[in-house]
């Protein structure tokens, strides 16, 4: 389940800043306004907009009085009309929060199609208590256990079955139950009988205080620094993020609506729809930019609207049919395949590639028509198209197989890198063969229509762009046939560079998100309580209150922050009270980056509290490390062994030698210690004396000082529960907690506890974590502008020289390091698989083992471009970036397809010889097509590379940038080397295969028909 939106009731303040109360059914709200050095009064108001209380209108109030000492009750004559007004106590308050947030905006919620669950935190939730005196027990001679034996019995309705009379019936209903409002409940609760009496029976009242009280919490929660309740809500997966979202804030809308006006339900907390929305937004403006690009490199060299007009219809048909099939596939997979940001992310990397089989069928096609318009009897305009798209056909359907074929071994990531780029991958591969069918199908056809009797082909020579590029690649292509070897030492050398210069880049698991939120972890000293926390976080609350966004600071980095501290009820996200977070929402336009803002709050933040640890990361990057390791951080160091103080030791040894490594954020140690406890020993042979067994005091202990939920207390559809446990007093008194009186079995009579057990002070440990069986503590910490694999680097490197491990103790490094690790190799091995999967390939279309492996030498050659532009860029060596140098391979030789098959068909069908003249023809007549997909596929990527720090487009910005960089030098290379490799080396095998082929022919033109 994916946590995707928090929001949070509160209750607001008046317009002048007092507490507000709804005058009963009127619609008008009460204001208690207690001004310094002046008597409280109350004011009436009209509310207009709840969210604004300076635009509520006042009511007149012909009398108001507050009548009672402690300024809670007041009575006001509002239109002759008098209305009595309770404004409750803080406890009160928060107790009426907390039930309408479980009984009237949380069942909204979760009725909603696509929300899993619906976590409630913070306020304080309602219990009907029973408060047992010890003391009176003692005085009336009654135990625990029949206290909570009678209140089970007196909250029950049971049937009577029916009377019937004549020909009518009716049921009989025994009404038992407590209630139906809370005066009545106490009031029934305090006449409960808990022990029979010849002359008066023992009432509960007697020997216990019957209350409502909030329940013992191990979770708070607050609002802008208010006290709140604090709801996150998971959804299910496949669920469309967004449009689950659009439908929590108007269920929320909703329910605000039929709320007191004093209650605000504050939506914009923390939306991931939020990120999700600026990313799709600069994906697709990434998108429709490298579009344009294209359209503007096509016209450049194809000087020709028709030419552009029937290439460019590539894009869009290609774009339908890529949805549709999403479409196909939703509806057979059962799996929602979305227009998200990865998908979108495939076809943006797919952008500049959609054009280039339409490309390739056009430019020939185009040639064709125009060598036949200068022959003295041209042939018909059909055949010139048919044979002309024939001829490049096998090099397009090869080269689109290759660069799928690369691809396909991603599909076997698994963890997060698995689900990021799976999308990606599908939407990439969908819109590559989508284009594919475009140019087989619909882009000869339009060549048909359009071009034959266009003017530009029965024009002769070039446009000036494709004329200078062939004027200086004439040169290329010479020099590279007259030196072929050193060329090719020299390019190996330069491979040899880029891998030393890559085996030297940082290593991270993924780009960083900018996510639009900030997270702020919070760890107090293990045994820390609840209030404590909270005292800590009101500090950190005034604190991010100077930097929100306001009247007074419209440039504030902070639109909203939600604290949540502890544990919420039913949350799988377990942690204890010492431990809470906040999520900030960052004003987009406050002037300031991320890091910077994180920077400076982390500075401030251990200032402000000192002895407590704080981290700060983002939100999505939390989860993200939570899901890799279970450890929520980037780097976690986690030490394994038997004893818990060795480990606790050994793990402070490591901070220690660890805190001072640069680019870490401070290390934290799990908080993990031996802490204080109270220790009841039950003694074996006393129990065996008394006739009693382990589990029967304990479950007397259990309900005397935690207490026990013996009934629940139905007020129409709501519940609550009937809590038994001590008085507070008696809970804490350990030295007279001994003479608690126990009722033996099958009516023995009593004991006391400490007849059963010893009572005494005692440590024990707060949490014990274990990993694979054995026990384990984690140090975890985040890296900051640094890569994650040189800080991992210096971290082992300082533990092996500074930290000596007792025999059996050992250390394991894990987090998003060990995620990265794991990605890297799987990427090499599936590398490798796609190299041989593309041998395979090229060896069905060119049978001969040096041609395919002249074609594979582009693969080096475009390695070299994809490194120096991951140096040139600044960037570390990510999953993502492997990602691209995977791509990468298939695009790049998909040119030298291109090439070597049209080398083999100026031998095979025009008759040319092996000569320098045949290459550089055949060279010079692919520039343009080469050229042209090269600069599409490239060009298309550029808003990816120049915008890749914005939201969205992070994890694109590496693959974006290591294909562009790696087309730039495979393009260059394959004009500057392959020629001369083909004259030296391959060029014998391609004249034994064209000969082969003539053959072939001949023999099957000599078959009788």
């Amino acid at each position: 389940m994916l946590q995707i939106y928090c929001d949070g009731p509160y209750r607001q303040q008046g317009p002048r800043g007092g507490e507000l109360a709804p005058i009963g059914t009127t619609g008008y709200v009460a204001e208690l306004v207690r001004p310094a050095g002046k008597p409280a009064h109350v004011l009436a108001w009209r509310p207009v907009d709840r969210h604004r209380p300076a635009s509520w209108e006042p009511v007149e109030v012909a009398d108001g009085r507050l009548q009672t000492a402690d300024l809670k009750n007041a009575v006001l004559t509002i239109a002759g009309k008098r209305h009595e007004v309770v404004f409750p106590t803080a406890d009160g308050q928060q107790m009426a929060l907390r039930t309408t947030a479980d009984w009237v905006v949380r069942p909204r919620l979760r009725k909603i199609p696509g929300v899993a669950e619906v976590f409630v935190q913070g306020g304080e939730r309602k219990q009907y208590q029973i408060l047992v005196d010890a003391a009176a027990l003692l005085e009336y001679g009654v135990t625990l256990q029949q206290v909570e034996h009678a209140l089970k019995e007196s909250n029950i309705n049971t049937s009577g079955g029916f009377a019937v009379q004549g020909e009518s019936e009716r049921p009989i209903r025994v009404l038992g139950r407590l209630g139906p409002d809370s005066k009545v409940v106490l009031e029934d609760l305090r006449k409960v009988p808990i022990k029979g009496d010849v002359i008066r029976p023992v009432l509960l009242e007697q020997v216990a205080r019957v209350a409502e009280g909030p329940q013992f919490k191990r979770g708070d929660g607050s609002v802008n620094g208010r006290s709140a309740v604090v709801f996150t809500i998971a959804k299910q997966p496949h669920v469309d993020t967004r449009a689950l979202t659009d439908q929590i804030a108007a269920a929320l809308h909703e329910v605000e609506t039929s709320l007191p006006a004093d209650l605000i339900i504050n939506s914009e907390l923390f939306r991931l729809k939020n990120f999700i929305d600026r990313g799709i937004f600069n994906v697709g403006e990434a998108l429709v930019i490298g579009a344009v690009l294209v359209l503007i490199v096509l016209f450049l060299f194809l000087l020709n609207f028709r030419t552009t007009f029937i290439t460019l219809t590539a894009i869009p048909l290609s774009l339908v049919i890529t949805t549709l099939v999403f479409r196909l596939l939703s509806k057979f997979t059962g799996t929602g395949l979305s227009i998200n940001v990865m998908t979108l992310g495939g076809i943006a990397v797919a952008m500049g590639e959609l054009v280039d089989d339409a490309i390739v069928d056009v430019e020939n096609i185009f040639r064709r028509l125009k060598e036949n318009n200068a022959l003295p009897a041209p042939r018909p305009a059909l055949r010139v198209v048919y044979e002309a798209s024939k001829e490049i056909r096998s090099a397009i359907v090869f080269g689109t197989a290759v660069v799928i074929l690369v691809f396909i071994p991603l599909f076997a990531l698994s963890g997060v890198e698995g689900r990021l780029f799976a999308p990606l991958g599908i939407a990439y591969i969908v819109s590559i063969l989508a284009s594919l069918t475009v140019s087989l199908t619909v882009t000869p056809v339009l060549s048909y229509y359009l071009l034959p009797h266009s003017k530009a082909t029965h024009r002769t020579g070039d446009g000036p762009l494709l004329g200078a590029f062939k004027w200086a690649a004439g040169y290329l292509i010479r020099f590279s046939m007259a030196r072929p070897g050193w060329l090719l030492l020299g390019a190996w050398l330069m491979v040899g560079v880029a891998g030393w210069r890559l085996a030297h880049l940082g290593r991270d698991f993924l780009p960083q998100f900018d996510e639009g939120s900030v997270q702020v972890n919070v760890t107090l000293p293990p045994g820390s309580s609840l209030e404590a926390s909270s005292k800590v976080s009101g500090i950190i609350d005034a604190k991010f209150q100077q930097l929100q966004k306001s009247a007074s600071n419209p440039d504030g980095e902070i639109l909203h922050f939600v604290r949540r501290t502890g544990r919420a009820e039913l949350d799988e996200h377990a942690q204890p009270v010492n431990a809470g977070e906040y999520i900030l929402s960052i004003n987009p336009v406050c002037g300031r980056g991320r890091e910077d803002i994180l920077k400076q709050l982390l500075a401030e933040l251990r200032e402000e509290v000192p002895g407590v640890d704080i981290e700060v990361e983002q939100p999505l990057a939390h989860l993200i490390s939570h899901m890799v390791s279970g450890v929520y951080a980037q780097i976690a160091v986690k030490i394994h062994g038997d004893d818990l103080d060795t480990l606790v030791r050994l793990a402070e040894q490591t901070r220690a030698a660890i805190q001072d490594v640069p680019g870490l954020t401070p290390p934290v140690v799990e908080s993990i210690r031996q802490t204080d406890e109270l220790h009841i020993r039950l003694r074996p042979d006393d129990l065996a004396r008394y006739g009693v067994t382990r589990a029967y005091v304990a479950q007397i202990l259990q309900t005397a000082l935690q207490g026990e939920v013996v009934s629940q207390v139905l007020q129409g559809q709501r519940r609550f529960d009937l809590l038994v446990r001590l008085e507070d007093a008696y809970r804490t008194d350990y030295a007279n907690l001994g003479r608690l009186r126990i009722d033996l079995p099958r009516s023995r009579g009593q004991v006391e506890l400490r007849e059963l057990a010893e009572i005494e002070t005692g440590t024990g440990p707060n949490a014990v974590n274990r990993e694979n069986a054995r026990r384990r503590i984690v140090l975890r910490c985040n890296t900051q502008h640094r890569d994650l694999a040189g800080a991992v680097a210096d971290i082992q490197k300082r533990v092996r020289e500074r930290v000596t491990l007792p025999e059996g103790y050992f250390v394991e490094y894990g987090g998003q390091f060990e995620s990265q690790q794991r990605a890297t190799t799987l990427i090499i091995v599936l590398a490798a698989v796609s190299v041989v999967g593309m041998f395979v390939v090229l060896m069905i279309l060119f049978p001969s083992v040096r041609i395919t492996l002249q074609i594979l030498n582009a693969l080096p050659t475009a390695f070299i471009g994809g490194v120096l532009a991951l140096v040139l860029t600044g960037q570390s060596l990510t999953v993502a970036s492997l990602v691209g140098f995977i791509s990468l391979g298939g695009i790049a030789v998909r040119n030298g397809i291109l090439l070597m098959t049209h080398y083999l068909h100026l031998m095979k069908v025009e008759g040319e010889g092996f000569t320098t003249e045949m290459v550089l023809r055949g060279s010079l007549e692919r520039l343009s097509p080469v050229l042209m997909t090269a600069l599409t596929a490239g060009i298309g990527l550029v808003p990816l590379v120049v915008g890749g720090q914005q939201p969205g487009r992070e994890i694109l910005y590496p693959v974006a940038t290591v294909i562009l960089g790696g087309l730039v030098t495979a393009t260059f290379c394959e004009f500057l080397i392959h020629p001369g490799l083909f004259w030296r080396f391959s060029g014998q095998d391609a004249v034994r295969l064209a000969t082969a082929a003539n053959l072939e022919e001949e023999r099957l033109s000599d078959l009788p028909a």
